[in-house]
C-alpha cells in the first residue's frame, strides 16, 4: 500500500514537472526582439535642503564672534518660520588659525524649506558679514515614487513601440512580453548647488541686487526611467517558411 502511494506521488510529480520543462524549452526557442524603453518627466521640487556656511573673519575677530553670528542666523530663520530645535542641523564645525595666533571658528548648518521662494527670502536676509555661502544642497519631490511607477509603464510602452517600428515592413508583429529587466530610475536636479557667495568686500548694493535677480526660480527635477524588455516575435506565414 505504501509502495502504491509512492508510485502515484512520483507519477504526479512527473506530470507537474513535464509541462514546466516544456514551457522553459518553448521560451528559449521563441523568436524574440530585445529592445530598450525610456520615459522621463519633469516635476517641481517641493522639498529643499539649504546649507549655510559661516564663520568668524580675521577683520571682524573680537567684534563679530561665532556666538553673535549664530544668533543673527537664528533670528533670520525664526522670522522665516524655521523651527531651530527641530529643523536645523549642524553639519560641521572647524577651526582655522591666522599666523598661529588667532583661532577662527567655521560652521556649516542645514535646514529644509518647502519652496524655492523660501530659500530666496532666507538667502537675501542672510546677507551680512560672516556668512560665506547659502545654497541648495538637495532638492526632492515628495511623490517621487508615484512618478517612477508611472514612468516604468511609459518606458515599457516605449519599448513596445520601438519593437513595432523595428519589425515594420517585415510582416512580423510584436507578441507577448517575455521578460522585463528591473530598470533604473534617475533623478537629476540641476538646481542643486544654486546659491551665492554673500557679502563680498567688493560688492556694491546694486551688485547684490543683480545677483539675487539672476536666481533661476523655475528649475525642475527631471526623473527618467530606463529598462530593457524582450517581446515575442509573431512571425508571418511568409517569414515562417
Amino acid at each position: 500500500m505504501i509502495m502504491k502511494k509512492t508510485l502515484v506521488a512520483m507519477a504526479a510529480a512527473v506530470l507537474v514537472c513535464a509541462p514546466a520543462k516544456a514551457q522553459r524549452t518553448d521560451f528559449q526557442n521563441t523568436p524574440r526582439i530585445e529592445i530598450s524603453g525610456h520615459a522621463e518627466e519633469k516635476v517641481q521640487p517641493d522639498t529643499f535642503e539649504i546649507t549655510v556656511a559661516f564663520g568668524e573673519t580675521k577683520e571682524f575677530f573680537g567684534k563679530q564672534n561665532i556666538e553673535r553670528l549664530e544668533q543673527q542666523i537664528v533670528d533670520v530663520l525664526k522670522k522665516n518660520g524655521i523651527d531651530i530645535k527641530k529643523d536645523v542641523k549642524v553639519q560641521s564645525t572647524s577651526n582655522s588659525t591666522d599666523n598661529g595666533k588667532t583661532v577662527l571658528i567655521k560652521k556649516r548648518i542645514s535646514f529644509k524649506t518647502g519652496s524655492y521662494g523660501e530659500f530666496y527670502s532666507i538667502a537675501k536676509a542672510l546677507d551680512f558679514k560672516g556668512i560665506e555661502r547659502v545654497y541648495i544642497s538637495s532638492a526632492k519631490y515628495s511623490r517621487e515614487d508615484e512618478v517612477k511607477a508611472r514612468l516604468r509603464s511609459q518606458a515599457l510602452a516605449d519599448a513596445k513601440k520601438s519593437a513595432q517600428q523595428t519589425l515594420s515592413g517585415t510582416g512580423d508583429s510584436v507578441g507577448r512580453i517575455l521578460y522585463i529587466s528591473a530598470g533604473r530610475a534617475y533623478v537629476q536636479a540641476r538646481i542643486v548647488g544654486t546659491g551665492v557667495t554673500l557679502y563680498s568686500a567688493k560688492a556694491t548694493v546694486n551688485d547684490m541686487a543683480e545677483r539675487y535677480e539672476s536666481f533661476e526660480q523655475s528649475d525642475d527635477i527631471t526623473i527618467t526611467f530606463d529598462l530593457q524588455a524582450s517581446f515575442e516575435i509573431i512571425q508571418s506565414a511568409q517569414s515562417g517558411k
